[in-house]
């Protein structure tokens, strides 16, 4: 007895403790991936790289050194040379600079566009575990009225000729409900998952949940989204474009590329010098002491650089084509995603007057069930078109705030989180 005691305590305290659910709140949940987030720690880590490389383009030729000494009788009449050789670039090490500052400038808008992009991502998230806690709260209150309508059909009278089929379909009716429920929790488990695998802070025992219970309460303010007029939208991207900012980056910076490949044409120079001697000497007078002075430069005949400069300005004009094109489609999107928001918004109104009398209609056929005035049929029927009303307005939602979430993706700022717009 005491070793199965032993076995059940052992087994007790190695099971691994429960996690600490957390709620947030969404600017919250989006503060926690910001600061913690794996993925956005190592993207920044670039940052550090292009500083790397801002000094590595500035730096300076290493010099050489050289030497020339002579061993046997040709010293009588030739000296030896040990000295240093320093080559300089003329022209080239500041146009290089230039172009690393400007990649450098194109990473850091890349990092703001990944935190951007992870924005979203939570913010999707967020909704996206709300969807589905709204999807079991629909499960649950469906469940109570099947229980109850079995509960209904059993106290009829046994003499009624629709007495057993109304109980057997009752009865099938709640089974149904309960494995649409079960799948319903295991849907929202799998959302609240990937919504701590989105936010991906460091391990720890705290599972993070939505601070709302669901899409339908009466004071949620996660779709109360004011949308400014479309001038504004698109003045706001043309700005705030990672996309468009990091195009100017790459321009600025193969602008200087091509300034640097037709710089490679101007010779590179070598100067030096050192000390010179000679280990024997047979001449009259005294030894000579000395010391030599070089120089030189490379010449630019059998390969003119034309290639280099050709591909340098290729990639320029092609950067700035991109960036026409990007811009000239960008526009097009933005009306795209701000006349899918619009609608959508009217959408969803016109579906939460919709689900008032839908609910409404259940009501009273409930009651009238319940007073034998209608059959079963025809209030699962009833039952039916509501819950078919109740997912088309999740469904309206989603899209809204889908919708949204897209324009905010191609604006490249979030106006939910209330930034300041037109920020420097």
């Amino acid at each position: 007895m005491r070793v199965f005691v032993l076995i059940v305590c052992l087994l007790i305290f190695s099971m691994p403790a429960p996690a600490q659910v957390v709620r947030v709140s969404l600017d919250e949940a989006v503060g926690l991936a910001l600061d913690n987030n794996l993925d956005l720690q190592a993207k920044r880590k670039e940052l550090d790289i292009a500083n790397s490389e801002i000094k590595i383009a500035n730096r300076l030729q290493n010099p050489q050194a050289q030497s020339n000494i002579l061993l046997g009788k040709i010293t009588t009449g030739n000296s030896s040379q040990a000295g240093v050789m320093f080559p300089i670039e003329t022209f080239k090490r500041g146009v290089r600079k230039k172009a690393a500052i400007a990649r450098k400038k194109a990473t850091e808008n890349q990092i703001r566009q990944t935190e951007h992009e992870l924005k979203i991502r939570v913010m999707r998230a967020y909704f996206e575990v709300l969807y589905f806690k709204s999807i079991e709260d629909i499960m649950e209150k469906r469940k109570s009225l099947f229980e109850d309508l079995c509960d209904i059909a059993k106290t009829k009278s046994q003499t009624q000729p629709n007495f057993k089929i109304d109980n057997l379909q009752s009865d099938i009716r709640y089974k149904k409900q309960l494995i649409e429920l079960n799948r319903a929790k295991a849907e929202l488990l799998n959302a609240q998952f990937e919504f701590n695998k989105i936010i991906n802070v460091p391990s720890s025992d705290k599972m993070y949940d939505t601070q709302e219970s669901s899409l339908f309460e009466d004071d949620l303010t996660i779709l109360d989204i004011q949308i400014p007029p479309y001038k504004t939208i698109e003045a706001t991207a043309m700005k705030y474009s990672h996309s468009i900012r990091i195009a100017d980056n790459n321009i600025e910076a193969y602008g200087q590329d091509y300034i640097l490949a037709k710089r490679q044409r101007i010779p590179n120079i070598m100067i030096g010098g050192g000390m010179a001697w000679q280990v024997k000497y047979n001449g009259e007078g005294n030894e000579w002491p000395g010391a030599f002075v070089g120089g030189g430069f490379e010449l630019p005949i059998f390969y003119t650089y034309r290639p280099d400069i050709a591909k340098a300005g290729t990639i320029l004009e092609k950067t700035k084509m991109d960036k026409a094109s990007f811009e000239n489609k960008l526009k097009i999107t933005l009306k795209q995603n701000y006349n899918n928001v619009k609608y959508a918004r009217q959408n969803m109104d016109y579906y939460k007057d919709i689900l008032k009398e839908s609910d409404e209609i259940l009501k009273t056929s409930t009651d009238l069930y319940k007073k034998g005035q209608i059959s079963l049929i025809n209030l699962i029927w009833t039952e039916n078109n509501h819950q078919a009303i109740l997912n088309e307005y999740l469904t309206a939602m989603d899209f809204y705030y889908g919708g949204y979430l897209n324009l905010m993706h191609n604006i490249g700022h979030d106006l939910l989180l209330e930034e300041d717009i037109f920020e420097d």
